[in-house]
């Protein structure tokens, strides 16, 4: 019974006691007892007091529609940003550094000079070199030793030491076919005949030594050259330039061009004009990193090794650019699990062209692998006790429990699983409803 129905029966129910209390002093005659059950008529309670008690109010709420809307699904991930291409340059000769060209901070373009190494012995032994390899030629007329063997047995007829020596086999052959036709006739004795068989012998052993002698010319001539270009190379070496990646170009179709001209950037210097360096054991120069793009390495846990493929796109964000994604996209994956920590490794190609990011840094990113349509509710509307996961919603004019399953949240949303679109949640009064509880949306 309600506390206002109770004020209004107290006042009845005092002066009914009193009443009992008198009755009990009369006797009970026909009189009194036709009195009696008069007055014990009055002293119930209104008609309808006890009915009207026992209805429970109505709680006001607010309410806010389910909505359906795709959901981007994402594998979050954290590593470490790498260069492209990280290169330590040392030098092929020793000696003395003359000029250290760039320093650390520096852009410098494939093939660009960066330190120079005094050249003096390394220039001697070319002009060595050169007059040996140039006389050689000359006596094979030849404009260098790139002609192949079997064009050279052709160009043998132009030496003179072959021609000199066929001349001379020419010349003996006729000799002792005159002498041979002198001795039918009796004109000539066979001692002069013999004579002439033995020169033409050795005329024909000069041409085959004639020839000999040219093919050790060639070799002897491609010794020579082969001297010649290492010297040419060391001198060429005494120049330590920035190398020329043979593979940026397939990189770039993969991660999309850049924003500037390709360049190494110098990541460190330790060498200055002046200072001694040695090709072995070597002296590391410079360090040259690309970082125009740069490799993301991130490990993935295991189970998501479905949905993760080569090409899909990533954001990458840093703390230094909070604000700032930056675009990736999927380029390796590593085929094997490491079983320390269940995970494979993925490698992320970013495009820097702005150069924002820096190699070696640290960076969260989420692999985009695919979206869906969900329904989504505020998060005030959720309710979660001893484990369970509930929303009430508008079922009439009452509230109706309805369990759920969460997935990714947001600040302004939460999304929800067993819950249809449209669905009219109730946001505010939770902690005044249960299943069934009447309501009035304000």
């Amino acid at each position: 019974m309600s506390r206002e129905g109770e004020t209004m029966t107290q006042p009845r129910t005092a002066q009914c006691r009193g009443t009992a209390r008198r009755l009990r002093s009369f006797l009970l005659t026909p009189h009194s007892l036709l009195l009696t059950l008069l007055l014990l008529a009055g002293c119930g309670p209104k008609p309808g007091t006890s009915a009207k008690s026992d209805e429970p109010k109505p709680v006001p709420v607010t309410v806010a529609a389910s909505k359906a809307q795709t959901l981007r699904r994402t594998v979050p991930v954290s590593g470490t940003l790498y260069p492209y291409e990280d290169v330590m340059l040392a030098p092929k000769v020793g000696g003395k550094v003359v000029r250290a060209l760039r320093d650390v901070g520096d852009r410098v373009a494939p093939g660009e000079l960066l330190l120079e190494i005094d050249p003096t012995e390394y220039r001697i032994a070319v002009e060595h070199a050169r007059p040996a390899y140039t006389a050689e030629l000359r006596r094979l007329k030849l404009a260098d030793v790139s002609i192949t063997d079997a064009a050279f047995e052709k160009h043998l007829d132009k030496l003179d030491a072959v021609v000199e020596a066929r001349a001379n086999f020419a010349l003996a052959r006729s000799e002792q076919a005159r002498i041979a036709e002198g001795v039918k006739n009796g004109a000539e004795s066979r001692q002069a005949l013999d004579s002439a068989v033995n020169r033409l012998a050795v005329a024909e052993a000069r041409v085959e030594l004639a020839l000999t002698d040219a093919r050790v010319l060639l070799s002897n001539a491609r010794r020579l050259k082969a001297a010649l270009d290492d010297a040419e190379r060391r001198l060429a070496d005494t120049e330590l330039r920035a190398p020329v990646p043979p593979e940026w170009n397939d990189w770039l179709k993969l991660v999309g061009p850049t924003t500037t001209p390709f360049k190494y950037a110098v990541a460190d210097k330790r060498v200055s004009a002046g200072s001694p360096v040695e090709a072995m054991p070597v002296t590391n120069c410079y360090r040259l990193v690309i970082d125009h793009a740069l490799k993301f390495r991130a490990a993935v846990p295991e189970r998501y090794a479905p949905e993760v493929t080569v090409g899909q796109q990533v954001e990458i964000v840093v703390d230094a650019h909070a604000n700032k994604t930056f675009a990736g996209v999927v380029a390796r994956i590593n085929p094997t699990t490491d079983v320390t920590n269940r995970s494979f490794g993925v490698v992320i190609g970013v495009r820097n062209g702005d150069g924002k990011l820096k190699a070696g840094g640290f960076a969260t990113a989420e692999i985009v692998v695919g979206s869906e349509s969900v329904v989504t509710v505020p998060p005030e509307a959720l309710v979660q006790f001893a484990g369970v996961n509930k929303v009430f919603v508008v079922n009439g004019d009452a509230a109706k429990v309805v369990e759920v399953t969460i997935g990714t949240r947001d600040k302004d949303w939460i999304e929800v699983g067993g819950l249809p679109a449209g669905a009219k949640v109730i946001t505010s009064g939770h902690s005044q409803l249960v299943d069934g509880a009447p309501i009035r949306v304000r």
